[in-house]
């Protein structure tokens, strides 16, 4: 595990949130035996005067100076991070290609780089610096080396191309720019590894995992195979595919369907809303998920198969496998790890007779079975994983350990 390092993560996402962030749990793990500054993705004006769904409100006195931009946080393994509050930048996403957004970004960029400065020299951070820019690469781009960094890694744990619009439309190309600047790209997916390899100087993979102790609260001992409640714990949007779902749905009247999670596709959940059998339970702070999971008889994965999804290592696999669940997915991208463990479908027929046989065939033998592919996926496995590689670069950049 990397140890008594400065490690700088200019985040793409924010700390706090009602979702499981994979840069989040990294960051949790590496604070046990590193000192880490994380960089929270800035609020824009735009976001501070109309408010943010499903966000904390912004602290202006915070965003604008007026009181401490850092905030320690204890996180469950003992150690600390050291949360930045950027100032609020300009919206630029909607700005074309050209001379505006380039000097928009450039502010932008100006402003973090004085604010991460300024932490950096509180904390005593300027020296022997790992900078891990996640799924920010417009930032990535105007901020590498500008804080003396030993190493700049790249985190990338989504196709970019199929991001929200406000990221896409500017974050293709600012990839493309970034990966080469890079000393190394983290991927959480083969799908990904083989898109972004070709591009950067090396890759590695990093998988998501789950948070077993939390996830293990959703087990539920008494199987019964008569229960029909199918489940889904996830984002309502462009990856979902809705000819399975609905078919499931139509298919199973006697069954209850519940989708846990964001909204992204209105049309989407007003589709699912329409059948009597189906509950959107909306958003939920992952400490309310276990509760959810140990009403499932059943947990599903219903993405289409596409270049997009195809570069996806959903992290709800391992939490639903934590909490025993029977899994069906669609075979949307590369599931060598649990092929054994969980069902995948190729049609909306299999789909459903795969769900089925699940609820039906489910025993005591085959949910600690889950249980334990679950527990050999943990976040501590991941931060050793990263940790091997950051180290493993800096190697390579160093061979004479200077």
């Amino acid at each position: 595990m990397l140890k008594n390092r400065n490690l700088l993560c200019i985040s793409g996402t924010e700390w706090h949130g009602n979702y499981i962030k994979p840069v989040v749990e990294l960051m949790k793990v590496l604070s046990a035996t590193n000192k880490i500054l994380f960089v929270d993705n800035a609020h824009t004006y735009k976001d501070a005067l109309a408010g943010v769904q499903n966000k904390p409100p912004v602290d202006f006195k915070m965003v604008f100076g007026l009181k401490n931009r850092l905030k320690e946080i204890k996180t469950e393994n003992g150690g600390i991070v050291y949360m930045l509050t950027p100032p609020l930048a300009f919206p630029v996403s909607f700005l074309p290609k050209g001379v505006a957004y380039d000097m928009m970004i450039r502010y932008n960029a100006m402003l973090l780089r004085i604010a991460v400065r300024k932490a950096l020299r509180k904390l005593d951070m300027n020296h022997d610096l790992i900078n891990f820019t996640s799924f920010n690469p417009a930032m990535g781009v105007m901020t590498a080396r500008d804080f003396k960094e030993r190493v700049l890694i790249y985190h990338c744990y989504d196709e970019i191309k199929g991001a929200n619009s406000w990221l896409r439309r500017h974050g293709e190309r600012m990839e493309e720019q970034f990966l080469p600047m890079a000393d190394a790209t983290i991927v959480s997916s083969k799908g990904l590894y083989e898109s972004k390899k070709p591009y950067t100087k090396r890759c590695f993979i990093v998988k998501n995992a789950v948070k077993a102790e939390l996830f293990a609260k959703g087990q539920n001992s008494n199987i019964d195979t008569t229960k029909k409640v199918v489940g889904f714990v996830g984002t309502i949007d462009y990856r979902m595919d809705y000819d399975i779902v609905t078919y499931l749905i139509e298919n199973m009247p006697d069954a209850q369907f519940i989708f846990v999670g964001r909204t992204l596709k209105e049309e989407g959940a007003e589709l699912l809303n329409s059948y009597p059998n189906v509950t959107l339970a909306g958003p939920r702070n992952p400490e309310e998920l276990p509760s959810y999971l140990k009403t499932f008889s059943v947990a599903i994965i219903p993405y289409v198969k596409d270049k997009l999804t195809e570069g996806i290592y959903p992290m709800k696999i391992n939490e639903y496998l934590a909490a025993g669940l029977p899994v069906i997915s669609a075979n949307f991208g590369d599931m060598t790890d649990f092929k054994q463990i969980i069902k995948l479908a190729d049609t909306k027929e299999d789909f459903l007779e795969s769900v089925k046989a699940e609820i039906e065939g489910n025993t005591h033998e085959k949910q600690q079975a889950r249980i334990a592919v679950a527990n050999g996926n943990t976040w501590h496995h991941r931060g050793e994983e990263l940790s091997a590689a950051i180290l493993q670069t800096e190697a390579e950049l160093y061979p004479t350990g200077k």
